[in-house]
């Protein structure tokens, strides 16, 4: 905690200083805060990333051990049908997050005084890479694709906007016309993946129930056999319990959903803030905060992820 108000009171200073100096014009004003947010952003989208790339594992491993219990027939034609997302609708909302991570880096690049040409040749380069991304979106069909879809075609029309303007070297207005247009887009795009990693979550959630309901069998079938019962195997089971339970336990911190929202949060507050002419001292300390408490969250999310991930 005191690391925490020692560092937000030195950025405070910082942008103090920023104010008496350029009267709060210019992007450098909101280099840090952009930092933060671009930095907790990244580590929100790997987190999502996990979910979502093994939200078919968690389907087909559910669907396997079950066959197994019964016992009964494995069929591949069932496997294909449990899955939720096919490996190229998963495809795309990666590509998204991609994207969406190129967009925040922008956004970063763009609130440094000497963004100028890096900036321009990263627009260019994303503007590339969304034009393709746009025709893959165009391209999924079915229900569970139409809230992403409707979605991303939003957030992509506005980032084509502003990467427009950032190439014709109009940077401060490239930085203001990102932030304070992208609310409603990048929010609504960040709502439409939270919706499907979501369900990967809850997914996720009765897979590692139903592991630690097999763990805990286990041992008991062992011990219910008295004397005869092997030591060696029990110590094993047991051991297996133990780790389960401690990713059940950091499972329970590791919503992807909570970073999500706090990135949507935080990417409001920039908006709050780049609609403010000439914002005050207290203008920068809510800024501050805002993004500050992003931080707090995605570190307890990525972390989480981490552990459950064995990494």
């Amino acid at each position: 905690m005191y690391q925490y108000k020692v560092r937000r009171y030195a950025l405070l200073g910082v942008l103090s200083l920023i104010f008496s100096s350029i009267g709060c014009k210019g992007p450098s004003s909101f280099k840090a805060p952009v930092t933060t947010f671009r930095d907790s952003s990244s580590v929100v989208i790997e987190s999502t990333k996990v979910y979502l790339t093994a939200l078919n594992k968690t389907e087909r491993d559910h669907y396997i051990s079950s066959k197994e219990a019964e016992p009964a027939q494995i069929k591949l034609s069932e496997i294909d049908s449990v899955q939720v997302f096919s490996p190229e609708e998963i495809g795309t909302r990666i590509r998204a997050l991609d994207e969406l991570t190129n967009y925040t880096d922008l956004l970063y690049k763009l609130a440094t005084s000497d963004a100028g040409t890096t900036a321009q040749t990263n627009a260019k380069d994303l503007g590339e890479a969304i034009t393709n991304l746009s025709g893959e979106v165009t391209k999924l069909t079915g229900e569970q694709n139409d809230r992403f879809k409707d979605a991303a075609t939003g957030a992509f029309a506005l980032f084509g906007e502003v990467l427009q303007m950032v190439v014709n070297s109009k940077i401060e207005d490239g930085l203001r016309k990102a932030i304070a247009a992208g609310d409603g887009p990048v929010n609504k795009l960040i709502a439409a993946i939270e919706s499907d990693t979501s369900l990967a979550y809850q997914r996720k959630r009765s897979s590692l129930s139903s592991l630690r309901t097999v763990a805990v069998d286990a041992y008991n079938t062992e011990f219910a056999k008295g004397r005869s019962a092997d030591r060696s195997k029990l110590n094993a089971y047991a051991n297996v319990i133990s780790e389960t339970e401690d990713r059940w336990e950091a499972f329970q911190t590791a919503r992807p959903v909570d970073g999500l929202e706090a990135m949507q949060k935080a990417n409001t507050a920039m908006v709050t803030f780049a609609k403010h002419p000439k914002p005050s001292v207290t203008d920068f300390s809510s800024f501050v905060d805002s993004m500050e408490s992003f931080a707090a969250t995605a570190k307890r999310v990525g972390d989480a992820v981490k552990q459950i991930e064995g990494k």
